[in-house]
Order: C-alpha cells, then structure tokens, then sequence
C-alpha cells in the first residue's frame, strides 16, 4: 500500500488518522459490551473504516450520506454526540430511534445522515432523489449513498444506476466491496471481473481504488465531486476492502 499526501498538510494527515482511529476504538468497545450482554447485536465494520471516513470528510458537512450498517466512520466523522450513539446501541429511550431497535437503523437530519435499509438497495434510489432535488434548485452539491458487493445483485441497485444516468444525476454510488455478500463469496456473487465494469453499461463513469487506503479514499471522492458537480452526472466508486469478522457477530459467518 502506498501512502501519497498530495498536498495534505502535517495536520491534516493527523486528522485522518484521528478520525480513522476513533471508530475503532469504539467498535472495539462495542464488542466487550457485546460479551458482557449490554448490546444484544453489533455489524462490524472493522477493517473497513477507512471508507465510510474518507468518504464523509471529502464531502461538505451539508450533503446528505446513505449509509450501510458497518459505516460507523460516517456517524463519527459528521459528529454526532457519542453519548446519544451508545444509547441507541443499547435500545435506551434517548437514542435516536428511543428504544424501538438497537442498531444504524436511524438517520439524522442535523447531521445530513439518512437511517439505513436492511436491503442495502433502497438507499441508491434514495440518493436518486436527493441529488434531483439540488439538480432542480441548482445547488452545487452531491448525494452519496454506500452499498455493498451483494447489494449489487438487487433490483434497487440497477433501477438507481439507471435513473441517475439517464436523468444526468449528481450522485456518488459508493461498493464496498469486502469479498462477501453475507456468506456468499464474490466469485459466486457476479460474472463481471470487476463490480465498477457495471458503471459502463449505464453509461457513467467509475473507478476501483483501495478502500483499506484512507488517502486514495479520500482524494479520489473529492475530485469525484467536483466531476458530479462540474458535470452534472453520477459516478459510481468500487472499494476494495476485507470483511475480517463475521456478517454479524452473533452469526458465526
């Protein structure tokens, strides 16, 4: 893996690096609640991080965010209150759903974060609309919605694909590609050779970028951006990365 700055200041490298670390040191603390039985499930990102917070910071604050459930980089890195975030994970009527369910089921209109949908799918379409809506008010602004590999084997993910191209959509599509859809490898999962390739057959553009390099993250979704924006078109970014745990940690798989 190679490291290139740019024109990233000594500061900056220290901000990445702290905004990497700090969803770490929470999953890892979310993992002893889990033994001890203070939480009753947890999806871990692990491993991952790297995308969901190079991704968060290289838009502005305003933009809204479709996130996955191992994307606790976005929740962190847009600031929300840790307090209330623990609550949530623990089903206590002050988190953000107030007790109805534990996990990154809930969004955040403060914070520009959209409650996640199991499917993984929806979320695209969802994004669809939200970059019509700056399209229609001419705002320079982008969309940015995160799927996973077998997201992409979901009708959802072909019909947002397919508007935002021919619509000439100002949204970013974002694959984590981390070699499992549950417990489906990808080798059984597409025939393409790689998931960006499917950027050509709805007439966008795409790229594959190492999704475990913080760096390459977050200077490939800047200028992605500022394409969209310049544009006035989608693009869709394929991370590769590893799930190093299980699909869920009470799973096994």
């Amino acid at each position: 893996m190679q490291f290139k700055r740019k024109n990233l200041s000594n500061q900056d490298l220290r901000s990445l690096y702290k905004a990497l670390l700090l969803p770490r040191m929470i999953e890892e603390k979310m993992l002893v609640l889990l033994r001890q039985g203070k939480i009753s499930k947890w999806f871990s990102g692990i491993g991952q991080e790297a995308i969901s917070v190079g991704a968060t910071l290289a838009l502005d604050k305003n933009e809204w965010i479709m996130p996955l459930h191992r994307n606790l980089g976005v929740f962190t890195s847009r600031q929300m209150p840790l307090q209330k975030l623990f609550k949530q994970w623990q089903g206590n009527k002050d988190g953000y759903s107030k007790g109805r369910e534990r996990s990154f089921h809930f969004g955040s209109k403060e914070h520009y974060i959209c409650g996640m949908i199991s499917h993984l799918g929806p979320q695209l379409a969802i994004a669809d609309g939200v970059a019509l809506a700056h399209k229609l008010k001419k705002e320079d602004k982008v969309s940015l919605a995160f799927t996973g590999d077998g997201g992409t084997s979901e009708g959802d993910f072909h019909e947002a694909l397919n508007v935002a191209a021919v619509w000439n959509l100002p949204v970013i599509f974002i694959i984590e590609n981390n070699g499992y859809g549950l417990s489906t490898p990808t080798n059984e999962q597409y025939r393409c050779l790689h998931l960006v390739d499917k950027a050509k057959g709805y007439g966008m553009e795409g790229v594959q970028i190492d999704g475990n390099n913080i760096l390459e993250v977050y200077d490939t979704v800047i200028g992605v951006r500022d394409y969209c924006i310049k544009n006035q078109k989608p693009y869709l970014i394929e991370c590769m990365t590893f799930r190093m745990r299980g699909h869920e940690e009470a799973s096994g798989i």
